[in-house]
């Protein structure tokens, strides 16, 4: 898929730049969310440079989505078979 189409998938939910865990081999959100992340507008502030701007970001790509770090009704993870998506921290481990 072309850059723009796959950049195009986004609906700006902004979930994706919460903090994670990866305990066990799943992958948990927690509630903090990334410093750089609009909470009104759900936007990433630094997204055009976010490579540069906030280290430890990562680009998404189709072999990153499998992973399970996005949740289960993003665009980008539609038509992915048994896909594990994220669980919340809180309500996994309390």
């Amino acid at each position: 898929m072309e850059t723009e189409a796959w950049e195009k998938l986004c609906r700006r939910c902004g979930r994706c730049c919460y903090e994670k865990v990866e305990f066990e081999g799943r992958v948990y959100y927690t509630d903090v969310p990334c410093e750089k992340l609009d909470l009104e507008t759900r936007l990433c502030t630094v997204y055009d440079f976010r490579s540069s701007g906030r280290p430890g970001c990562v680009l998404l790509t189709p072999d990153l989505v499998r992973r399970g770090i996005l949740p289960c009704d993003c665009p980008y993870v539609e038509g992915i078979q048994e896909y594990p998506a994220p669980l919340d921290w809180d309500e996994e481990n309390p």
